[in-house]
């Protein structure tokens, strides 16, 4: 029995649709991460395909300008680079100056433009979908076919659909685009940031080697600017920032190139300079300079900075030659501020030594538990409730005072005891936290080191030290920092990976410092929560600032992961941060680290109700 004419029409309809949302689940696949050259060339071959026509393309001016579009990603008899008219010359241009979808069912009968070119090659009618963005149009997708009459409802349904997922891709590569630009430029200062710097002292040191030449670096921190921020506040201190850096980069010369590395550190990359007094003379001008009165745009705020250098010499590396530069600037501070000093060899014996005393005393005093952890609270923006907080140590020397962290954490990575003070730390927090859970219900941060992740030993430790506390794994988050990833990511992600099995949230911390820690969401899809830098939120008021900031939040939200915004300071920016969609906060704002007593009282009037279980 003959099958009816209408059923079959069904099927064939029916088929034909599912061939199409096969065709763009694939190309729609394609949008997440292909680069826009594979995207474009997929997205036209689907449109013949879907349509069922031999013939498309994209077409699109390669300056705003110019009186013609240009054909790419063309299929069949079209090609490359063929270029039609703007405006009513033309199909494409027609289209792109309505913005809006285009059916021309008969180039012989047409009127709105010229279709001299359709016909030329033999086509007699044409489709045309404008490809959108969030600024325009950014292009025209068009199929074309040689009968008459050609195209229905379903092929222009067909046609948008892919003109949307390519839309899509195009946001993608340029938030992506965005965010990386914002990634290596400071906000506040517009100057390139550490990760650029250390990228260019590498350069230089090859043009060194191929050329013969020689490069200098002048490594900068004001001074007392935390008296500035402390007393005039870190609105005054931005602008401070930012009235230094334009004087530093007006100081040096037109081939030198300036960085801010972070808070009130700034390095100048000589190019060309093979003898420190050269350099020294740069010095002497960026003190002068910095010294000057100030003009009336300027805020009356007196500033001078110490300077180190360090001149290159056969086979340095970069590091060392950095670590020697940090070396001079500590010597210049111990002058009293607005001073220079030239790296020598004694600089490297009073490195050594102070290190190696330093690591005696840091492993004495971990045996004697003299170290301590002081908390701060993370705070849930929408209701202000303390749903977790980060565990910071702190070390007491008995003699040289409050050591800080960042100095006796580099000597434990550098003298073997990073993962004994890694663990003591972990150990502490999770021993306080389960002590807590009680009353408060919250979870515990712990700061992880890069060693402590190439550990193979790493998970068991971690299941360990929670077996011995009785912490549940869901109550701690392990927070890394995006320079783990920098070597040995095979190792690093499988124990993230097992970590994560046990129930451990893992925490990206100082999102956008530098790096590729935007990559490494989709690479490393455990993590559960990332904290955008403070160098963010300081720009979070801003228009820019905030939009960046927006975009890495919805970027977050894709990823269904939890968003922080850390070091947030004053209450402009909790607001801006709220309006983001940000989750959580950390900050002075909202708590500075204290010791468990405190926190206990902190806990006991802002934690969240024990049935409310914050999350990481």
């Amino acid at each position: 029995m003959a099958i009816p004419a209408r059923v079959l029409a069904e099927v064939l309809a029916a088929r034909r649709f599912a061939l199409a949302q096969t065709a763009l689940a694939r190309l729609s696949g394609l949008a997440v991460s292909a680069d826009m050259e594979e995207m474009t060339t997929a997205a036209t071959s689907t449109a013949a395909t879907l349509v069922g026509v031999a013939s498309a393309a994209l077409a699109r001016h390669e300056n705003p300008h110019d009186q013609f579009l240009r054909m790419t990603a063309v299929t069949h008899v079209l090609h490359t680079g063929v270029e039609v008219r703007a405006g009513a010359g033309s199909l494409a241009g027609y289209t792109l100056t309505q913005g809006q979808l285009t059916v021309c069912s008969d180039a012989v009968t047409e009127t709105r433009f010229d279709t001299s070119a359709m016909s030329t090659v033999g086509f007699r009618s044409g489709a045309a979908v404008p490809v959108m963005t969030s600024i325009g149009v950014w292009g025209v997708l068009l199929v074309y076919g040689t009968e008459p009459n050609l195209f229905d409802d379903t092929d222009i349904a067909f046609l948008s659909a892919v003109a949307g997922v390519l839309s899509a891709a195009l946001e993608r590569v340029d938030l992506s685009r965005r965010l990386r630009e914002r990634n290596e430029h400071d906000p506040l200062t517009g100057l390139p940031d550490r990760t650029l710097a250390y990228s260019a002292v590498g350069d230089a040191l090859s043009r060194v080697r191929e050329q013969g030449d020689g490069v200098a670096l002048l490594l900068l921190d004001i001074d007392d600017f935390a008296i500035i921020n402390d007393s005039l506040g870190h609105d005054t201190g931005d602008r401070a920032l930012a009235r230094f850096a334009d004087r530093l980069v007006a100081a040096v010369r037109s081939r030198d190139t300036v960085y801010r590395l972070g808070g009130d550190e700034f390095l100048v990359i000589c190019d060309g300079v093979d003898d420190a007094r050269r350099a020294e003379d740069l010095a002497f001008r960026i003190t002068a300079a910095l010294a000057a009165p100030p003009s009336a745009a300027d805020a009356p705020i007196p500033m001078s900075a110490s300077i180190g250098i360090a001149v290159s010499e056969n086979g340095i590396t970069v590091r060392e030659l950095l670590r020697r530069a940090d070396l001079a600037l500590h010597r210049a501070k111990d002058g009293g501020g607005g001073a220079h000093a030239i790296f020598d060899a004694e600089d490297d014996h009073y490195d050594a030594d102070r290190v190696r005393s330093l690591s005696v005393d840091l492993r004495a005093s971990l045996s004697r538990g003299e170290l301590t952890l002081a908390y701060q609270p993370l705070v849930d923006i929408a209701t202000g409730a303390v749903v977790s907080v980060e565990a910071l140590a702190r070390w007491d020397h008995p003699t040289l005072g409050r050591i800080e962290p960042s100095e006796f954490v580099a000597v434990a990575e550098r003298t073997g005891l990073a993962a004994v003070l890694g663990e003591w730390a972990l150990r502490s927090a999770c021993r306080q936290a389960a002590s807590w859970r009680e009353a408060f219900r919250i979870t515990v941060r712990v700061n992880v080191s890069a060693l402590q992740l190439r550990d193979p030993a790493f998970p068991e430790r971690v299941s360990s030290v929670l077996r011995e506390t009785g912490l549940p794994p869901q109550a701690l988050g392990l927070e890394v920092t995006e320079t783990v990833w920098l070597a040995d990511t095979g190792r690093v992600a499988r124990n993230v990976a097992a970590v994560n099995e046990m129930g451990v949230a893992l925490v990206l911390d100082d999102v956008g410092a530098g790096h590729s820690s935007l990559a490494y969401l989709e690479r490393f899809s455990v993590f559960e929560c990332f904290k955008i830098d403070k160098g963010y939120i300081d720009a979070v008021e801003t228009r820019r600032g905030r939009a960046v900031v927006s975009a890495i939040v919805a970027l977050a939200k894709a990823y269904e992961m939890t968003v922080v915004g850390e070091g947030v300071e004053t209450r402009a920016q909790l607001d801006a941060l709220a309006e983001t969609g940000c989750d959580l906060a950390q900050g002075f704002l909202l708590g500075r680290p204290v010791d468990a007593e405190q926190t206990t009282a902190v806990l006991e009037l802002r934690a969240s109700p024990a049935e409310a279980v914050g999350g990481i």
